[in-house]
Formats: structure tokens, sequence, C-alpha cells
């Protein structure tokens, strides 16, 4: 290699470099892993019943807003979010095509109100079992989590029948 060759290529390294340092990719990269899920868990099932609810807290701790696009997992043909309502004392679940995640806030999908639904499962639920959930986001991508099986206190698989 002759001696100008060399200081190209030695340059141009350097450039490289000063360009993977740069505010630029570094705000890109720790902005890779925006959002942060906790506290995943699922609610036991009866043996009878073919379908199952999951809950967690989804954090964005990103500056840009993101939206939950879809859920799935092996354990269930089919797997949905669902938003609980109470409309002249009859309880409705309607499927949501997504959950909006504002930019530096927390979205909890709990009892009683917005839940993922695994429907035709394949498998009861069993208290300490865990399920494998991949939650797609528009912006983050897909994002595994494992659900912990609780025991279901005063909610009953019976309230998730459709």
């Amino acid at each position: 290699m002759h001696r100008n060759d060399f200081v190209r290529l030695l340059a141009a390294s350097f450039a490289l470099a000063a360009i993977a340092c740069s505010p630029a990719s570094q705000a890109q990269q720790q902005s890779a892993n925006t959002i942060i899920l906790e506290d995943a868990w699922a609610g036991a099932t009866l043996p009878s019943v073919s379908v199952g609810a999951g809950y967690l807290t989804i954090r964005n701790t990103g500056t840009r807003a993101d939206t939950l696009l879809s859920v799935s997992t092996p354990r269930a043909a089919l797997t949905q979010v669902h938003e609980m309502s109470i409309d002249n004392g009859v309880m409705r679940m309607r499927a949501l095509a997504n959950v909006p995640i504002g930019a530096a806030s927390v979205v909890t999908l709990a009892p009683g109100g917005t839940h993922i639904m695994f429907m035709d499962i394949d498998a009861p639920f069993t208290e300490g079992a865990t399920i494998p959930v991949t939650l797609r986001f528009e912006h983050q991508g897909e994002v595994e989590a494992n659900f912990i099986v609780r025991a279901r206190s005063g909610h009953g698989a019976h309230a998730h029948n459709h």
C-alpha cells in the first residue's frame, strides 16, 4: 500500500468514527429502546374457558409518540386489544385497531378497562405459567414480553366470554 493510500484510508476511518459518534447518531441509538413493558401478567383460566386476558403497563420514555399496532402469542389463535365499557348496566367489549402511546407517557392495560384478549387458547392458563407475547409498535417494532399467569381475584374468567 502506498503512503497516500494509507493516509486516505486513515482519514476515511476517522471520518466514519466521527459520524458514528455524532450527536444525531447517539440520539438514534439512545431512542432505539424507548418502549418499556412492565408488570405483564395474564389471569388464570378455567379448563372449560377458551379465552384469557392479559394486562401490563407500557411506558414510552422517548420524545416521540408511538402506537401499539398488534399483539400475538403462540398460545392463542387470535390476540387483540379490547376496551371494556358498561353501557346501561351491560358490559360491552370492542376490539381496538391500535393503542396510542404518547411521548413520555404511560398507558396501563388493566382489569375492567383496556386489556389484551387471548382467544382460542391452546390450553388453560395455569397460575405460575409464563405466556410469551409479542407486541408490535409503529416505531419501536416488535417487543417481547413474558406474561406471568396469576390467580384472578374478583374478576373471574366469565367476565371475558364473548
